[in-house]
This record gives structure tokens, sequence and C-alpha cells, in this order.
């Protein structure tokens, strides 16, 4: 089953195929819809700031991957709600709205901060 919505709580089972083994995680269980909007929201705007300040092109590709991992360990404060939530297993909730290299990159370094 995969991630789904239902009435406020983002809940469901992620499933995901690593090598010859099936790994079964529980995803995002309790998490409010709104705590999945802020953390979505905060995973947006800092990749704003990572375009305006030269270190992601125009097109999402990370342009200086050591910089954006420094930004990222400089403003842990900043991605709080991004860090409870892929704490709390919606990581994959999380890109499956805001897409990309960039952020796929910035929601697993969140995890080691």
């Amino acid at each position: 089953m995969s991630d789904y919505v239902r009435g406020d709580k983002v809940t469901g089972t992620q499933y995901k195929q690593v090598g010859d083994h099936n790994v079964q995680a529980v995803n995002g269980a309790g998490l409010s819809r709104a705590e999945l909007d802020a953390a979505v929201e905060e995973l947006r705007s800092f990749i704003v700031d990572l375009h305006s300040a030269g270190m992601v092109s125009p097109d999402g590709t990370v342009v200086d991957p050591g910089a954006v991992v420094a930004a990222v360990h400089l403003q842990p404060r900043r991605l709080q709600a991004l860090g409870r939530a892929v704490a709390a297993g919606a990581k994959e909730a999380v890109l499956a709205v805001v897409q990309g290299g960039v952020a796929a990159l910035v929601a697993g370094l969140v995890h080691q901060v």
C-alpha cells in the first residue's frame, strides 16, 4: 500500500526494494497534514535560496554538492519541520511533492543533522 492522506493524517506503509530483499517501513505514523505541509514549504523555500546562491542551476542540477551539504549543516533550525517529517518516516511523501535531486539530497541530509 502506498502513501495516502485520510482526514488530516498522512499514513501508510512504504515498501522499498533493497537488493534481493523487500524492506517495509511505517511511513508518517501520526504526522498531521499541517506538519507535512510545513516540511514541504521549508524544503521549497530552502531550494529557492540554494538557487539564488548559485548552488543549484535553474534546471535543478546541483552545481556544488559540498556547498549544499554545508548549507544544510549550517542552518539546522531552518529545516526543523523537514527533519521531523523525515524522522517520522514521511521522507517519500515530502519528495513526492517536491521532486528533484536537490530535494532528495537535502531530505537525506536533514536526517544526519
